[in-house]
């Protein structure tokens, strides 16, 4: 599991007020009933806390989590059952078991998202030892899956309240120029991303969805958290600018992203603070612009400046020398009249090569210049 990113999808069903929420009340009383265990609860499983969300037989709605036994249900894939916790090495310690309630079965089926997130566990527990059949363990299946299909869509509606709030009160600030700002942000080229304080998606353009669509192949829909969308090497890169942009801080960097059979880009991103009208930083408004073609010519650009060095280069060291050869050669002939030895000659001839030579060098650079501009 991604902990980071789990614990951001907690965090927005930690907010959520599903203790009277009648199908949660009913899946517990039916765990219990089926499995006839005086205790059965719904818990959420934060960075340090159990959060006993709906629960049944219990008077705390909170406990820390080193001692809580869902820990050990969200790390694996089915169903955890403990006939006898004084005879488990995990519990037999356990203060809950030691004391206060004295815990002595459990049982419990982790509560997964359909995108894979381990939320808590739909669980039962006793005060004495227990077994449970085939049949009780399908129902406490069947009842955890059950739950989480209740809080994904409690979430959802959540949600969906918010941004009709949002909207309505964006309506009321608007003017009658909101639908013709609406097209403009959806004509943009660049990718726009609205973020909410928990990294939740509540808005984005048309751009930004054609490209998680096409590079990701995943559906950008309001509410879904934009961590998951991104590569784990980009990750706590992106994280790290989401929570300064949080604290006020604006930031804007370039990367190359490796797409694989895709391709790579070269972004421009951008982290921006959101504020309210009274100044209160509410999310962070996310762009990415592709400079591909801005790289492209900086690249051309310092290919042309190597090439023009090696022109300056030879013109201002390796002309000298054949050049300097030549002048003194022909002074020699000179002060013979022009009565030049085999000797000055041969010498003369191999300077002119050495000057030959260093001009098509000249030429060849000038020539993949000219290519390269092109």
């Amino acid at each position: 599991m991604d902990e980071e990113l789990r614990l951001q999808v907690v965090k927005q069903y930690t907010q959520l007020n599903l203790k009277y929420e009648k199908e949660l009340q009913e899946t517990i009383t039916t765990a219990a009933k089926v499995c006839n265990t005086p205790i059965s609860s719904i818990t959420i499983l934060d960075k340090d806390t159990q959060w006993l969300k709906v629960k049944r037989g219990l008077d705390v709605d909170q406990t820390p989590r080193e001692f809580s036994f869902c820990t050990h249900t969200i790390k694996g894939k089915g169903l955890l059952v403990i006939n006898d916790t004084l005879e488990d090495a995990r519990f037999s310690q356990n203060p809950y078991v030691t004391g206060g309630p004295k815990i002595r079965f459990y049982a419990g089926y982790p509560l997964i998202t359909h995108e894979g997130h381990r939320l808590g566990a739909l669980c039962i527990m006793d005060n004495k030892p227990h077994m449970l059949t085939a049949g009780q363990k399908l129902v406490l299946k069947v009842l955890a899956k059950q739950a989480v299909g209740v809080m994904e869509l409690k979430l959802s509606i959540d949600l969906l309240g918010k941004s009709l709030k949002s909207l309505k009160e964006l309506r009321k600030s608007t003017s009658s120029n909101g639908i013709k700002l609406r097209a403009m942000f959806e004509s943009l080229s660049d990718s726009y991303f609205l973020l909410g304080k928990n990294g939740e998606v509540i808005d984005f353009n048309k751009a930004a969805y054609e490209f998680i669509k096409d590079k990701y192949g995943m559906e950008l829909s309001y509410g879904r958290i934009m961590t998951g969308f991104l590569t784990q090497a980009y990750r706590e890169i992106f994280i790290h600018h989401y929570k300064n942009a949080l604290n006020g801080e604006r930031a804007q960097l370039e990367r190359l992203a490796d797409y694989g059979p895709k391709g790579s880009i070269w972004w421009d991103c951008v982290f921006e603070p959101v504020k309210n009208e009274q100044g209160e930083i509410i999310g962070v408004s996310y762009v990415s612009r592709n400079i591909n073609d801005r790289k492209f010519d900086e690249e051309k650009i310092k290919e042309q400046n190597r090439l023009l060095t090696r022109v300056a280069e030879i013109q201002s060291h390796d002309y000298r020398g054949p050049v300097a050869s030549i002048l003194g050669l022909m002074n020699l002939i000179e002060e013979d009249d022009y009565n030049a030895s085999k000797e000055y000659l041969v010498m003369l001839q191999g300077a002119v090569k050495k000057l030959d030579e260093k001009i098509k060098e000249v030429v060849i650079v000038a020539s993949t210049q000219a290519i390269k501009i092109d």
